[in-house]
């Protein structure tokens, strides 16, 4: 036994090198004991530093020899040792690090072991130290498993480090130490490709410990930057956007999509409490910080049932030194999750999305600006473009520039046919460069619906994004859309509850919902989805409005006005020809004309300074029951091709006058919607 007789240990001290030597700082000498006598307990050779306590020369070399001979080195992080810059402790910890460089990779050698709250943002401790799996062992309380692996990686047939895995809450194994290089490029890839690794163990740890308990659904909170710095912020947001959707793409698995997960962005909540809200059975949190020219990131996987950690990691990645591994890793959460993959799985989960660093970047920043201003969405297109300028070959920047072409061709009648032809000309060039790219898919499938009015295309290409990317809310969201407009009811409520079973916190698959009842005819339905977004959020206008419609089609006009009066009141001043055509038709239904007509007057003034979707004077013309300017106005619609004519087939069910319209069913008939099945 190779151990402090102070502490009640053979006095004779054993020779043996199978040994872990134990350093901290006199502060912690309690929970040292604790640790001590832990692992004593388990037959565990445990060498404490006394030096502060005893000193002299020869104390000094015994402890240089066990430093030397010890088969791991376990140093005892906590709030006490950083608050000592100084301390015999610290010349061990140096000591160890010098060793390291020594052994060999594949060993383990290191050991932290945390006995307090302290982040490794805030220890003060060598750079080596944060290149290895850290455990959490509270005031000295070491977890049963725990003193089993340091007992495994102690025999003489597994001195190699383990693979990432967990046999008891709490219980952290150590990782291989990694050996920075000297690149001083921003490894932005790797630090994404590292937070995979990390996502990929925790997984696995959780369903190797858990086999009754596996993970059925996942949220990944956005992870916080840690450094302070808001330039990073894009870089932490980006992180976590990645690994919702790589693991998004595995059909074994379901995770909460980026809207809901994003709701807890700079909240402190209890993960119980998160996990009820959003349905999941386990939280993937983790934070970013940056020291020089490296990213440190820390990943924890916590339960929800009781808020424990089941797993836990730290890396500080250098440069570009994982991108090479990325396909492996994700491999392996997929191999853990489910027992087979197709060989097109396995080839798109060792897909690497782009070696360049500033490409990714640019990408990142452009998925930040996609949806805002005009000024924004500008600043969305440029950002992509820049990044398919340095990576050609990033199918990813290209398929996100073509979602932000759609958007602008949605949004900007002015030059609508250019944008979407932009929009056309990026996702054909993402998909020849990535054939199976979910979100490429989808892309095409929004313009062929939105802008070409090809519906069996889109049907296609929707089902295709969804086959490649199952674990997409937006996908599934967007389809449901697309079925709804199509008549196609039944199919189109089972893609949008399962969007909201992905993002229960966003209003958009509610709204679907709502919608989907209303053309259905069922109004108390209709209303109550209507009401659920305003409990989802308070602030989007669009619920108020809706449910107004929803109530004067029931003839509750009161009702209709009160949620009207709010909607009045949030769009003041503001250029919403949308919201004031809905606006106008639920004062149509209740027989209030002027104010209907008042409505029609504002959105001419809109008009006079930009275009205004002809759509939107067609609804309220039509509600009034004034049919010819109706039709005049749905003609312009037609033949401007705008987006909002998708929804011209289910229209009568919201716009009872336009139902036996013979010039309303000629402009349908023009368009070719396919007949739903009866």
């Amino acid at each position: 036994m190779v151990a402090s007789a102070e502490f009640g240990v053979d006095k004779q001290m054993s020779e043996s090198n199978n040994a872990v030597f134990l350093s901290y700082t006199s502060e912690d000498a309690d929970a040292a004991r604790r640790i001590c006598e832990s692992f004593r307990e388990a037959g565990v050779e445990v060498w404490l530093d006394q030096s502060e306590l005893r000193g002299g020369d020869a104390w000094d070399a015994a402890i240089r020899k066990h430093i030397k001979t010890c088969t791991l080195f376990m140093p005892v992080i906590s709030a006490n040792a950083s608050a000592r810059a100084e301390g015999y402790f610290r010349l061990e910890w140096k000591l160890a690090v010098d060793r390291s460089h020594l052994i060999a990779t594949e060993r383990a050698f290191i050991v932290p072991v945390v006995i307090d709250e302290t982040r490794d943002s805030d220890a003060l401790v060598p750079d080596k130290f944060r290149e290895v799996q850290w455990t959490r062992c509270p005031a000295g309380q070491v977890p049963a498993k725990f003193v089993e692996r340091v007992a495994h990686l102690l025999s003489p047939d597994d001195h190699k480090v383990p693979t990432a895995n967990v046999h008891a809450r709490g219980t952290i194994p150590p990782l291989v130490p990694t050996r920075p290089r000297t690149s001083r490029r921003l490894g932005l890839i790797g630090a994404a490709t590292a937070v995979v690794l990390v996502v990929v163990g925790a997984v696995v740890a959780y369903n190797t410990a858990f086999h009754s308990a596996a993970i059925g659904m996942v949220a990944v909170l956005p992870f916080e930057n840690a450094t302070g710095n808001p330039a990073n912020e894009y870089l932490s947001n980006g992180i976590s956007e990645s690994l919702i959707n790589k693991l998004s793409g595995l059909s074994g698995l379901h995770v909460i999509s980026r809207t809901s997960a994003f709701a807890f962005k700079g909240k402190k909540l209890d993960p119980t409490e998160i996990g009820k809200k959003l349905g999941v059975d386990a939280l993937i949190l983790g934070s970013l910080t940056q020291h020089g020219s490296s990213l440190n990131v820390t990943v924890e996987l916590v339960s929800v049932r009781d808020a424990t950690q089941l797993w836990g990691e730290k890396y500080a990645r250098p440069v570009d030194d994982v991108l090479q591994i990325e396909g492996d890793i994700a491999a392996t959460i997929a191999q853990t999750l489910r027992r087979r993959l197709s060989g097109d799985e396995k080839v798109k989960l060792r897909r690497d999305e782009t070696s360049d660093p500033e490409a990714y970047r640019l990408y990142l920043k452009g998925r930040d600006f996609l949806v805002g201003t005009d000024q924004e969405m500008d600043k969305s297109i440029d950002y992509f473009q820049q990044a398919v300028a340095r990576a050609p070959d990033y199918a990813m920047a290209h398929a996100g520039l073509a979602d932000a072409y759609t958007v602008q061709a949605f949004l900007r009648a002015s030059g609508r046919a250019e944008a979407a032809g932009k929009a056309r000309a990026a996702v054909t060039r993402a998909l020849e460069l990535d054939p199976d790219l979910g979100e490429a898919h989808a892309a095409l499938a929004s313009i062929l619906y939105l802008f070409e009015w090809d519906w069996s295309g889109a049907d296609t290409e929707f089902r295709r994004g969804i086959s490649l990317s199952p674990g997409s809310e937006a996908v599934h969201e967007a389809y449901g859309s697309f079925l709804i407009s199509m008549g196609r009811l039944d199919e189109g409520l089972a893609q949008s509850r399962e969007a909201a079973r992905l993002d229960p916190l966003s209003v958009q698959p509610f709204h679907d919902m709502a919608i989907n009842a209303l053309i259905r005819g069922d109004y108390d339905q209709a209303a109550a989805g209507f009401r659920r977004t305003i409990a989802i959020d308070s602030d989007w206008t669009w619920g108020y409005i809706k449910l107004g419609r929803t109530l004067s089609l029931q003839k509750k006009c009161k009702e209709a006005m009160v949620q009207s009066e709010i909607a009045e009141r949030r769009i003041a001043g503001g250029a919403a020809p949308f919201s004031r055509s809905w606006l106008g038709s639920t004062y149509a239904n209740c027989g209030d004309i002027a104010r209907a007509r008042q409505k029609l007057a504002e959105m001419h003034a809109i008009e006079a300074k930009r275009y205004v979707d002809p759509a939107t004077f067609a609804g309220v013309h039509a509600s009034l029951g004034e049919m010819d300017e109706a039709l005049r106005w749905y003609q312009k619609a037609f033949e401007d091709r705008s987006p909002d004519m998708v929804y011209a087939m289910v229209a009568s069910r919201i716009t009872p006058q336009l139902a036996d319209n013979a010039g309303y069913q000629a402009i349908i008939g023009r368009m070719a919607f396919p007949q739903p099945a009866k």
